[in-house]
């Protein structure tokens, strides 16, 4: 995490393009993580609700809650390693410090709240399922936007490069 400490990243001959790179996996993590999880969860309240609690009619078993606590764990693990270094990456290289103080929180505020809700809707109430893939979206669309926008700054100069 040296681009932590170096104070021009953008001018560093080495870490301009480590952070490219890394800026273009956090976008297709981001993006293959919402396939992953339309394909195998459900991104729909009817293919969500339908995993979650199965379908007698169509033969579907409910998800187990072994299956419910490996996915909350690998999401809690892959969420925090994503946003923490997507947000350091993003403090440093976006100027206007009212924004990215506002983006930033609000990715890390859905991205907790999605956590949440998943487990609520599983063990509470079916109530919880549109909630959580509003807050999934959300901060899925925040990040690849913050990535996108870092990416962005990182390659293309700005006024104050000039």
């Amino acid at each position: 995490m040296k681009f932590t400490l170096v104070k021009d990243v953008k001018g560093d001959t080495l870490m301009r393009p480590l952070l490219g790179g890394l800026l273009l996996f956090i976008l297709l993590f981001l993006s293959s993580d919402i396939l992953y999880k339309a394909q195998h969860l459900g991104l729909t309240q009817s293919t969500l609700t339908q995993t979650l609690y199965g379908n007698e009619e169509e033969y579907i078993e409910p998800a187990t809650t072994d299956f419910m606590l490996e996915l909350l764990h690998a999401d809690i693990f892959f969420m925090m390693m994503t946003l923490l270094t997507l947000s350091t990456v993003y403090a440093r290289l976006c100027q206007n410090p009212r924004l990215r103080l506002t983006n930033i929180n609000i990715t890390m505020i859905t991205a907790l709240l999605s956590l949440i809700f998943l487990p609520l809707a599983y063990f509470l109430s079916a109530h919880f399922v549109l909630p959580y893939i509003v807050m999934f979206y959300s901060w899925h669309f925040m990040a690849l936007m913050m990535a996108a926008v870092s990416l962005y700054y990182l390659l293309m100069p700005q006024k104050s490069d000039l």
